[in-house]
């Protein structure tokens, strides 16, 4: 008798639950940031996003507040003076705005304008190893070289 799954769907469980095993194996001690969302924050292993990780977010400008919540949560479960981050391809984020998600000026950084993968890898890569920054956003999507 196979052990080979009957369906995709039977194929995608399984592998929902090799990634879950492999996530839950990495670190399970790892703090994690619960988003507020019962239903979700149940669908995530150890109910929440691990703290200290990459995260891809993928959408259009849904996105982007989907992000500056996240964002928010991020700082509102730190100690004060937390730095953020926003690495931009274009200009036209509009950081006033992020006030509404409790976000104020003086706890963001933006950069923009980055247009190669390069440059936005490197500055998020250099961006998370300071203690300062408590959250990096990176708008991949249409930077040249990205996928």
């Amino acid at each position: 008798m196979s052990s080979l799954p009957k369906t995709k769907r039977d194929a995608a469980d399984a592998l929902r639950r090799t990634i879950r095993g492999i996530e839950e194996a990495a670190s399970p001690e790892q703090p994690r940031l619960p988003l507020g969302v019962s239903r979700i924050d149940r669908a995530l292993p150890g109910g929440g996003l691990r703290l200290g990780c990459i995260h891809e977010v993928a959408g259009d400008e849904a996105a982007t507040g989907f992000c500056a919540a996240l964002l928010a949560l991020a700082l509102a479960a730190g100690p004060p003076g937390g730095k953020l981050l926003w690495l931009a391809r274009g200009d036209d984020l509009y950081a006033p705005g992020l006030v509404r998600y409790g976000i104020e000026a003086g706890q963001l950084l933006v950069v923009s304008g980055l247009r190669r993968q390069e440059d936005m890898l490197w500055a998020m890569e250099e961006a998370l190893r300071c203690r300062a920054v408590r959250g990096v956003v990176a708008e991949m999507g249409g930077v040249a070289g990205a996928g």
